[in-house]
């Protein structure tokens, strides 16, 4: 199950310098307790937690970060309340590959100045410890947040829970193992980012897949295969007396073919090129339905064989539970409105209504008939998110902010929605947005969750513009 259930993870840890044992013969015992305080707190508010030993040279640090690693956390709170020296975190930080947020953990709320007294210090000097490390990591390039407050104040939480959204976002689009198909839809550069600086330092690589492979894995569908399939279409959707059996059989053969091939590189993100797809006539689809069913579930996807976005689709899925691929399509220049639709692909679990199937033809090199999916996304606040690079080679996150309106599109069908962009000017937003650099496959959410989306820009180094 590729859908992410479980709670977002925190892992929390513990540095103290190695002076202080010497100092304190109980710093060990204070900053655990104190660190299984804040724990408690956490998980009460529904984060998994998991706390590290007290580390105090960089083999204990390199350790600790490899087992958050291995135990999945979306984010290490480094929580420093006593101080360590940047020397003993810093190798072990920058080699990790989980998003990092430095905080100085404090067990005090409120100063007293008359009852301030070394006993006080332990536990409550870690904002210089902060201060070294972020100036070391920064130094490195090694990207990180920085959150203040005591845990017992009323927003803490409310403040820390944006911080490990991004991390997950960030985890998630670091372990999508992205599967491309059919390669890139040819000429089309603004998406051909994969060979950037941003996305080899992100750590993926795509399983490159041509549609002659793709073809022998679907001549291997058993027969009992596609019937299990067709009986989840017919409880998933509203299929029509234009799609007849053999298109359905064809469009089922896809979709099994491409779960098996993304269950076989252990993959949560597909780009898929319709191209090169529809013009194999040993595969003629498009597969535009598989796409949907596989985005409900929490896949990532994107078209034109564009992998990048498919990861990023992927994130969103995972920081905001629901998302999908999209494109704008038309401007209404007079009522500042934009038409968002794809072909015949879209995360239908954000559909106003029961999706349907639908027969669509397509005429390149050959004339092939395959089905699409038809639905309006549901009215509402919604964003839509870019993830490209600037000419060096770096990470760009771009955001239009807007709502979904209750108007209809009735004599198109596929995936669409009518889009308002929160700023009045139309003209203004997309201007901005094209010298901003942004490129034209974008991931669709809900809601206007900027904060998390300028976290996800802090944990990775990109850069963040929301328009």
């Amino acid at each position: 199950m590729v859908s992410q259930t479980d709670k977002l993870r925190i892992g929390i840890l513990l540095p103290v310098a190695d002076l202080y044992h010497r100092l304190w013969s109980d710093i060990d015992y204070a900053l655990q307790r104190l660190a299984g305080e804040v724990a408690d707190r956490l998980r009460s508010a529904d984060f998994d937690v998991l706390c590290s030993p007290a580390v105090s040279v960089p083999e204990q640090a390199t350790a600790a970060c490899a087992d958050f690693d291995s135990n999945r956390v979306d984010l290490i709170l480094v929580a420093l309340g006593p101080y360590c020296p940047s020397g003993v975190l810093a190798p072990a930080l920058v080699q990790s590959r989980v998003p990092v947020l430095l905080w100085p953990m404090q067990s005090l709320l409120r100063l007293d100045p008359a009852e301030y007294d070394a006993e006080a210090i332990k536990l409550n000097h870690g904002v210089h410890a902060v201060q070294d490390l972020a100036n070391v990591l920064g130094k490195t390039g090694k990207p990180f947040g920085v959150i203040h407050g005591h845990q017992d104040q009323c927003d803490f939480l409310s403040r820390l829970k944006p911080w490990v959204q991004a991390g997950r976002i960030v985890r998630s689009m670091q372990t999508a193992n992205p599967v491309q198909v059919g390669g890139h839809f040819e000429n089309m550069l603004d998406l051909q980012v994969g060979e950037d600086e941003f996305v080899r330092r992100l750590g993926v690589v795509p399983e490159v897949v041509s549609t002659a492979e793709f073809a022998e894995l679907m001549a291997g569908v058993a027969d009992e295969q596609i019937a299990e399939c067709l009986k989840r279409y017919r409880q998933t959707f509203d299929i029509g007396s234009a799609l007849g059996a053999s298109l359905q059989a064809k469009t089922a053969r896809g979709e099994i073919t491409l779960r098996g091939l993304l269950e076989h590189m252990e993959s949560c993100a597909c780009g898929l090129n319709f191209l090169g797809l529809c013009n194999d006539m040993q595969v003629a689809d498009g597969l535009h339905v598989a796409a949907s069913m596989l985005m409900s579930e929490g896949f990532g996807y994107a078209g034109e064989g564009d992998w990048v976005t498919a990861v990023l689709v992927r994130g969103m899925q995972q920081g905001f539970g629901v998302a999908s691929f999209s494109e704008i399509f038309t401007i209404g220049y007079d009522d500042n409105r934009l038409i968002l639709k794809h072909w015949g692909e879209g995360n239908f679990a954000m559909a106003r209504a029961k999706p349907r199937l639908l027969p669509s033809k397509f005429t390149d090199r050959c004339t092939v008939e395959f089905a699409i999916c038809d639905f309006e996304f549901e009215p509402g606040p919604t964003t839509l998110v870019n993830l490209n690079s600037t000419d060096g080679g770096e990470g760009r996150l771009l955001s239009i902010s807007g709502e979904i309106t209750d108007d209809h599109l009735p004599k198109i069908d596929g995936p669409r929605a009518v889009f308002k962009p929160s700023r009045e000017d139309v003209c203004d937003v997309l201007t901005e947005y094209a010298y901003a650099g942004g490129s034209h496959h974008m991931a669709l959410i809900k809601g206007s969750p900027m904060d998390v989306l300028e976290k996800v820009s802090r944990l990775t180094g990109w850069s963040y513009r929301s328009l």
